[in-house]
Formats: C-alpha cells, sequence, structure tokens
C-alpha cells in the first residue's frame, strides 16, 4: 500500500460533497486508497474534529494522509495546510483541527497551500475540501513531496483540550470531550493521568467514584468492561480512548447523567 488518504468531514454520511472529493482525489491518483474516518463530524464543530482526530490517527499505517475539512472560515483569510509529522500527513485548514493530532505525533514540516499547480483549475470560494485539499492529498498519495506545495510556516493555531484539576473542596473537575453513537460520555481524564494523580495526591482508591452533575449525586463502579454491571445500570471504566468514560450498560449515559458536550462534572472517590 502507498499512501492512503483518510477523510475527516461535518458533511454527513451519503453527502455528494465528499462523493465529489473521492472523484477529485481519483481522478489524480486512480490507484488511491480512500478511507472514512468520519463524515459525521457534527456541523462546524472544529473542537470535536480535532478531538477524534487527536485519539484516531495512530492507528492507521505510517504515511497515512488525513484529509480534513471542518471549515467554518472557508473562503476567508485563514491558511490551507499541509502538515509533515513524524509517521504522517495532514491536510486541512489552519483553524486549529490538525494541531492536537500532528503535535502530538511531532510536527516535522508545515506549508501554507499556495502552489496552484497541484489545486483544481477552478477554485471556488466554498469548497476548498474538493478544489484544493483534495487534489493536494491526490498528489501527495502519488509521492508529491509537500515542499512544492507552497512557503514552509513557521506557526499555526493551536488548539488545546483541558486538563481535569482539582477545586478548593477536593473533587476532580472533569469536561465531557465526546459523546459517542451509543450516548457514552467521554471525558478529558486519561488514564496515565488518572493513575499518577492517585500517586501524587494519596489518595485512597475505591471501587467506587462519586459524580456530581450540577445538584445530583451518583454512585458508579469503577469497572473493566460494561458487563460487570447489570443491564441499565451505571458504570465509568477507561475506553478505547485510554479516557473515563460514564456508562451505562445497554443503556445511553448522556441522557441518564444530563450530560452533553463541553459540560463539567465532578468525581471523588466514594469512601
Amino acid at each position: 500500500m502507498g499512501r492512503p488518504i483518510v477523510l475527516l468531514t461535518d458533511f454527513g454520511e451519503g453527502s455528494i460533497f465528499v462523493g465529489e472529493m473521492k472523484g477529485v482525489i481519483l481522478k489524480i491518483n486512480p490507484n488511491a486508497t480512500i478511507l472514512d474516518l468520519t463524515n459525521n463530524i457534527r456541523h462546524q464543530n472544529v473542537f470535536q474534529a480535532a478531538f477524534l482526530l487527536k485519539y484516531s490517527y495512530k492507528y492507521f499505517p505510517k504515511n497515512t494522509i488525513f484529509l480534513c475539512v471542518v471549515d467554518p472560515e472557508v473562503g476567508s483569510g485563514r491558511k490551507p495546510l499541509a502538515i509533515k509529522s513524524r509517521n504522517y500527513y495532514f491536510i486541512g485548514p489552519d483553524n486549529g483541527l490538525l494541531y492536537p493530532a500532528a503535535f502530538s505525533d511531532g510536527i516535522r514540516l508545515i506549508v501554507s497551500l499556495k502552489n496552484k499547480k497541484y489545486f483544481l483549475e477552478s477554485v471556488s470560494y466554498t469548497f476548498h475540501g474538493r478544489d484544493v485539499f483534495a487534489p493536494v492529498a491526490a498528489y501527495i498519495s502519488k509521492g508529491v513531496s509537500i515542499k512544492n506545495l507552497g512557503p514552509t510556516v513557521s506557526s499555526i493555531k493551536e488548539l488545546s483540550f483541558e486538563e481535569p484539576k482539582f477545586d478548593v473542596d477536593g473533587y476532580l473537575v472533569c469536561k465531557v470531550m465526546y459523546i459517542d453513537s451509543f450516548g457514552n460520555v467521554i471525558t478529558n481524564l486519561e488514564e496515565y493521568k488518572f493513575h499518577k494523580l492517585i500517586l501524587d495526591y494519596n489518595l485512597t482508591k475505591t471501587s467506587s467514584l462519586c459524580v456530581f452533575v450540577s445538584q445530583k449525586f451518583y454512585e458508579v463502579r469503577m469497572v473493566k468492561y460494561y458487563c460487570e454491571v447489570g443491564e441499565g445500570s451505571p458504570l465509568a471504566l477507561f475506553n478505547s480512548f485510554g479516557l473515563l468514560e460514564l456508562s451505562i450498560n445497554k443503556g445511553d449515559a448522556s441522557e441518564y447523567f444530563s450530560l452533553r458536550e463541553g459540560d463539567v462534572f465532578k468525581i471523588k472517590f466514594c469512601k
């Protein structure tokens, strides 16, 4: 396999826009391998796209090209970018979307896409995904160096994710980063940081978490897999991203806890 191209967009599954991007890629490189990470990013939600990209990119082969189009400022002065990291390529707008994943892998080179030789002949104001980013991805998949695509830039827009922190009462404040299609509540608490906090603050670990959402309290068992609790019961575990997740066995945790993306809640070990 050469350099596969992975699409991440907010266009929606079955969108004609996704189809057109794939068509452009295949006209330039008929042998291209094109995959979808997801096209169901919430419309114009750069934060969600950046989060999912950061926690997904490493599961793809080295030299994969991530073609990322969540672009509320399309047609404006924001830069179109191509980034070479240690193991991957990232293409998309300079709005923070690419930064967490590329930085995590180790940024080696960033260019601003200026060389129109690698764009479609006619570039619309509203669809750079098709007219700029897709052809650029196709040419990279054929072996074109990103150095040919435009001038090097030294900085791009950074997007960072909040770290959990203790409040004055000793509760750990976590943020909801993503609600998946099962209704699982995925937070910003990474497993290794969780265990480090236990050691640093000499916490007494128990089998349950006290979860406080607004004025409500829940006692939630810490488990390794979903069916350790009864059907309809709440649980907490570290998921495949290595992040703390609140779930309901065969249920919808976002509804159960009344949590949405961006919400915060507090946790403590139950005594």
